[in-house]
């Protein structure tokens, strides 16, 4: 796994709301280590800032992005969110409507976990609602539960090219579009989608009108295990798993 050194982690856990505003402030006033790490300037700008206002999360990044490696952190909080759908630990469905919306915003490596699978979870309109905060937990869970075992096999796949560097965050966005820019070294077999068929192309100019979600049947539900989702995911990874 990864390591990070005490800034990183803290400044990790007050990005996703593990520690408050407030705890992070007290570790500022509290550590000796921060003191010795950050030069004076920005020792100074740390314990001076107002961590009441609405801006402190930001205004703390701006002090201390010199001290972490931006892509390091992106690549952590991506496996945190790998982690919670291979292990199922009640958030599971939260991180697959994140991984969709990370495919909006430029991760399109996750063509596959976030548009095939998250955006399923993200949109049920199935059950009666825009959207999946809106269930209640019952349905939740029965939400989820239909797009087991394939979220746990993409994402597995996903956290082994993460570790092993075929796939790299860089932490960066492209200036013109805001979207996250990535490094992709994976071979073009580990590129192909394991989800999606394309089912029109336009003659005329050869582009991609529409693709075929394989893990749905034809009333836009999830295959059940008699439909053969399970075992239909499980063989094509039986025949092409991660080769490194």
């Amino acid at each position: 796994m990864i390591e990070l050194n005490e800034i990183e982690s803290k400044y990790l856990n007050l990005m996703e709301n593990k520690i408050s505003v407030k705890e992070f402030e007290n570790w500022v006033y509290e550590s000796n280590w921060l003191e010795a790490e950050l030069t004076e300037d920005e020792y100074i700008d740390l314990i001076s800032l107002n961590y009441k206002a609405s801006s402190a999360k930001y205004e703390i990044g701006k002090v201390l992005k010199k001290k972490f490696d931006e892509g390091k952190l992106e690549t952590v909080k991506m496996l945190n969110l790998l982690n919670s759908i291979i292990e199922r630990d009640e958030k599971e469905g939260e991180a697959l409507t994140i991984m969709y919306d990370l495919y909006c915003k430029g991760y399109y490596f996750l063509e596959d976990l976030g548009l095939g699978i998250g955006l399923h979870i993200e949109v049920p309109y199935k059950f009666g609602v825009e959207y999946y905060h809106e269930l209640n937990d019952e349905k939740k869970k029965e939400l989820v539960d239909s797009v087991y075992p394939s979220a746990k096999i993409l994402a597995k796949e996903l956290k082994n090219w993460l570790l092993l560097g075929d796939l790299k965050l860089t932490g960066k966005r492209e200036p013109e579009l805001n979207r996250w820019q990535y490094i992709d070294n994976r071979t073009p077999e580990d590129k192909k989608s394991r989800v999606w068929k394309v089912s029109d192309i336009d003659k005329k100019t050869g582009k991609i009108r529409s693709k075929k979600n394989l893990l749905m049947n034809n009333n836009g539900d999830f295959k059940t295990g008699k439909e053969d989702t399970g075992s239909w995911i499980e063989r094509i990874f039986k025949k092409k798993k991660p080769n490194r």
